[in-house]
């Protein structure tokens, strides 16, 4: 595979002893900070993306949970095995052309009209063709014209076809996008319409981003399938609908692939330790890329700190402990801390426990945690307090909301007297130090956190530890990180540890559809109702809302003018009611290794550390567009 030493191996001939003495800032082995090459010579590249081998349970099935691609795409590298259409510089607002060349909103008149004060525009792609501003018409689709030339790993060409068979999967596992479209076809082999039934600025982003092609090859039968049901005006809440979702969600492919970018797994190589993705000759751009292989290494913090510090890793995200941090700066690795737009929170069983469903018990909770420990505490300086709790990133609250609405926002701050006085009006009392609910009966609960999350572990531990201080009296319990969204979603839990906001898509529309769709109307596709929370609701800044609705006009139209004004709505609703309970914001502590497989990273000031660490992921970019080298490279 390579002359690099496995985690499984590092751990097993080196010891527990070896990993603490690191970790506690002992001598580390001999080779860090030197050049290390491939035993072939290829310039390798190391990094550390969690999934699950096939011999837990892990699969080729990329559209389902607990997926091996599913866990790589879209996240750190999935994006060198399946191709997106396009990427997107956070900072910069462009795109990077990938498998399109370029698309745009148009008007066919086979879609919706959109409303009078819709703005079309195009696509930030060259050769992108809006819809003519003053011409009458108004975007109805939007138009993807396909790579020529782009190529499968098995050699067959990317198609149109491939990307209609995508989204129509995307609908039977009811993804957002298709709360805006009514139908999507090839209009030849290299053009899609995906037709509006809603138009949105944000079909862009759902499509050339989120919606990465996957081969019709493995996928078209399930496809066709998915157009016949929803074609025939079935849904999958219709016996039909849920039986072929169920059948889906069992599917599993032998093989992983036909891949579309530059590398593909070799699965001869798939451990619980590690993988190898070979170079993909077929690619179009394989040959742009520098690097002749990745290395990738499975697992979560807790075993991936050592490996990190070992100096075997050139970069990785996995939210160090503060102690493993400072020991990557002595140790000379370098940390970047991009933002992550998201983090840890609080989610609340509402099927199973009814006194949550009381917003005032949910605004005392956040009141009587003291948001800025919990961060410190989790990750130093890399965890930040939540302070506008609207759900969205603090960092897109200025550009998204009206100056006056972010005046009027609950900030929350702690303070337990206030969170005592809210419960007290709940029908809460205290019986000592420890708070009866109005049934009477004490107020305990289990916490459930990801085990191997190290900064959620913590979150979790220090929000327990706060609240039983408080009297609330919290169980914390630690599962491990494959299984504890399942539970979440099949509603096996009382209050759990899941992300606010969007570590993957800059508009704020997806912080929404995280907080009201992902553990809630989409556990269905794991089986259950999730959180279990009503999304037709009664407000003080909005009277009676429906947060569905609100959540797909968030995004609604193709004038960014509109769109602020309903988040600022939506976000009002969200700090009112805090559906979750948003505990602080994360940016990366990343160990970015210099000089040993690459020769450097960009400066901290370079806009490619605007990107989410989780979304257009900042090594592929950096691949894709040259930036980051093989040492000796020229």
């Amino acid at each position: 595979m390579s002359g690099s030493m496995s985690r499984r191996r590092f751990l097993g001939t080196s010891g527990a002893s070896l990993a603490m003495a690191m970790l506690a800032g002992g001598p580390l082995p001999a080779g860090l900070g030197r050049v290390v090459f491939a035993q072939d010579g290829s310039a390798e590249f190391h990094a550390a993306s969690p999934y699950l081998d096939p011999g837990a349970g892990g699969h080729f099935n990329s559209f389902v949970t607990n997926s091996i691609l599913a866990g790589m795409s879209p996240s750190l590298y999935g994006e060198v095995l399946y191709q997106p259409l396009g990427m997107y510089f956070w900072g910069t607002g462009e795109w990077l052309p990938l498998l399109a060349t370029e698309w745009s909103f148009i008007s066919t008149g086979e879609g919706a009209s959109a409303s009078p004060s819709a703005s079309p525009v195009a696509g930030d792609t060259p050769g992108a063709t809006p819809v003519a501003s003053g011409s009458g018409d108004v975007a109805d689709t939007f138009e993807v014209k396909i790579r020529e030339g782009a190529m499968w790993s098995d050699g067959t060409p990317v198609t149109a076809q491939d990307l209609v068979d995508t989204l129509w999967i995307r609908r039977l596992m009811s993804q957002t996008e298709w709360k805006y479209l009514s139908d999507v076809v090839a209009v030849d082999d290299l053009t899609v319409h995906c037709h509006m039934s809603l138009p949105s600025t944000e079909i862009e982003r759902y499509v050339i981003r989120v919606a990465y092609p996957r081969p019709s090859s493995v996928y078209g039968e399930w496809a066709q399938q998915a157009r016949d049901l929803f074609s025939s005006g079935q849904t999958i809440d219709d016996p039909e609908g849920a039986q072929l979702l169920e059948a889906f969600t069992q599917f599993r492919p032998e093989q992983p692939g036909p891949f579309s970018g530059p590398f593909m797994i070799d699965v001869n190589s798939i451990t619980n330790a590690q993988m190898t993705m070979e170079k993909n000759d077929q690619a179009w751009n394989a040959d742009q890329v520098l690097f002749d292989r990745i290395v990738n290494y499975n697992g979560e913090t807790d075993t991936i700190s050592a490996v990190v510090l070992s100096g075997d890793i050139d970069y990785a995200t996995h939210g160090f402990a503060v102690a493993t941090e400072n020991q990557m700066a002595e140790n000379g690795i370098r940390v970047v801390r991009p933002p992550v737009y998201s983090g840890p929170a609080l989610f609340f069983n509402f099927g199973k426990w009814p006194e949550l469903q009381d917003k005032r018990v949910r605004q005392a909770m956040a009141m009587a945690i003291d948001r800025a420990q919990n961060g410190t505490i989790s990750l130093g300086e890399s965890g930040i307090a939540q302070e506008y709790m609207t759900g969205m990133s603090d960092n897109l609250v200025p550009q998204w909301l009206f100056e006056d609405a972010i005046d009027e926002l609950n900030r929350y701050p702690y303070d337990p007297d206030a969170a005592a006085a809210l419960l007290e009006e709940a029908g809460w009392s205290k019986d000592g130090d420890v708070w009866l609910k109005p049934d009477g009966e004490q107020a305990v609960y289990e916490l459930l956190f990801p085990a191997e999350y190290a900064d959620w572990s913590a979150s979790g531990q220090d929000a327990a530890e706060q609240l039983t201080a408080f009297g609330i009296q919290i169980e914390p319990r630690a599962v491990t990180y494959t299984q504890q969204p399942i539970d979440v979603d099949k509603g096996n839990f009382d209050i759990a540890i899941r992300g606010w906001g969007s570590s993957t898509n800059p508009h704020p529309h997806y912080s929404y559809a995280q907080a009201f769709y992902t553990h809630n109307t989409q556990a269905i596709n794991n089986g259950g109702e999730g959180i279990a929370f009503p999304l037709v609701q009664e407000t003080d800044v909005a009277g009676e809302v429906d947060l569905d609705a609100m959540t797909v006009a968030s995004a609604e139209g193709l004038d960014i003018e509109v769109q602020k004004q309903n988040l600022t709505t939506i976000a009002q609703v969200f700090n009112e009611l805090l559906p979750i309970v948003p505990l602080f914001e994360r940016y990366g502590n990343n160990a970015a290794l210099e000089g040993v497989r690459v020769e450097a990273w960009p400066p901290d000031d370079h806009h490619i550390w605007q990107n989410s660490p989780y979304a257009d992921s900042i090594p592929v970019m950096l691949m894709y567009t040259g930036e980051i080298e093989p040492v000796g490279g020229e």
